[in-house]
């Protein structure tokens, strides 16, 4: 008798797993081509990126949901899986994943690179939110997971 192993879940298997309950569980929704424009009010913005690159992508996934909670439905929530998010680190002059973005009525709040302290992230994600507009970051290139060139 002999056990075979099924090999597990590739990294960008486990990021859309997470991602999905993203949407269902906490009302994230997903940016793909058609809804790149973000809406009024308050937006957070959750950029990923393959984890097998940066396994903070996954942990960012379940705190950035859990620090948004007590603001409730004051902030509209988005995550960019990684076929969307190199454009938008682009955009937001953000130099690697994870990063969440903050938008009011479309203009730049400011942005968190990586995972923080609970406590300091909360702190931050509200002092942010309640901040005046900044101007945004000069994009910068940022090189997709197995490319060679630039995204554009």
């Amino acid at each position: 008798m002999s056990l075979q192993f099924a090999p597990g879940p590739t990294s960008l298997e486990r990021l859309e797993t997470a991602i999905g309950r993203m949407q269902q569980k906490h009302g994230f929704l997903r940016v793909d081509r058609s809804n790149q424009e973000f809406a009024a009010g308050l937006v957070a913005l959750l950029l990923t990126e393959d984890p097998q690159r940066n396994l903070e992508v996954l942990d960012a996934c379940v705190i950035l949901p859990e620090a948004l909670k007590p603001l409730g439905e004051q902030v509209v929530r988005w995550v960019a899986g990684a076929d969307f998010a190199p454009e938008l680190m682009q955009k937001f002059g953000v130099a690697r994943a994870p990063a969440v973005i903050f938008l009011r009525d479309g203009q730049y709040l400011g942005g968190l690179n990586g995972i923080r302290d609970w406590r300091e992230y909360q702190g931050e994600v509200a002092r942010l939110l309640d901040g005046p507009a900044q101007p945004k970051p000069i994009g910068i290139p940022v090189r997709a997971a197995g490319t060679q060139g630039v995204c554009a």
